[in-house]
C-alpha cells in the first residue's frame, strides 16, 4: 500500500479513465450531443444554405419544434454571428418575426420543419403574413413500400383508362 492519501489515489484513478474513454468522432461535440430527426437536419441543411457558408453558431430548441427561423445576432463585442431556433407554433413564429420585437436581431429566414418548406414573411398593414413555399426536394423522403403502393395504383389506374385498341 503507498503512502499517498486517499484523495490522490482517487484524483490518479479518475484521470486514467478518463484517458482510456474513447474520444468521439467528431471533434467539438460531446458523444451525448443532440440527435436530430430527419427532417429537423433537412432544415439545419436549410439554415446552411441561407447562411452561405457562415458557420451556424448556435442551435437552441430545434428538436421537436415545428418551425425553425435563422437570426443573426450581434454579440456585445459587436461581432454578428448566425442562430438557428426551434419555435413550437405560428403564433410564436409570428411573434418572433415581428419588426421591433428584439433589439440587435434580424430574422433571416423562417421554416417549417414538418412540412420541409421554406416560409416566407410578409408585413402587411402593420401585420405579420405568413406564406408557405414549396417543399424542398428530399425535405420529406417517402418510403419505397409507400413508392410501389403509388406507382401499382397509378398503373392500374392507367390500365382502366387506357384507350382500346381498335383493328390491332
Amino acid at each position: 500500500m503507498s503512502e499517498e492519501p486517499e484523495y490522490l489515489l482517487r484524483l490518479r484513478r479518475a484521470q486514467q479513465e478518463r484517458q482510456e474513454k474513447p474520444k468521439s468522432a467528431v471533434p467539438g461535440k460531446a458523444e451525448g450531443s443532440q440527435h436530430y430527426t430527419g427532417a429537423e437536419q433537412e432544415a439545419l441543411r436549410w439554415a446552411r444554405e441561407l447562411a452561405a457558408g457562415t458557420e451556424l453558431r448556435s442551435i437552441r430548441s430545434l428538436a421537436g419544434s415545428r418551425f425553425a427561423v435563422l437570426v443573426r445576432l450581434t454579440s456585445a463585442s459587436g461581432m454578428r454571428f448566425l442562430s438557428v431556433e426551434g419555435l413550437p407554433d405560428r403564433e410564436t413564429l409570428k411573434e418572433r418575426v415581428k419588426p421591433g420585437a428584439t433589439v440587435g436581431e434580424e430574422v433571416l429566414g423562417a421554416y417549417e420543419v414538418k412540412g420541409g418548406r421554406p416560409v416566407t414573411i410578409a408585413i402587411e398593414a402593420g401585420q405579420v403574413a405568413l406564406k408557405m413555399g414549396a417543399p424542398r426536394p428530399g425535405a420529406n423522403p417517402v418510403s419505397p413500400e409507400k413508392m410501389l403502393r403509388k406507382a401499382t395504383a397509378e398503373a392500374e389506374h392507367r390500365a382502366k383508362t387506357r384507350p382500346k385498341e381498335r383493328g390491332r
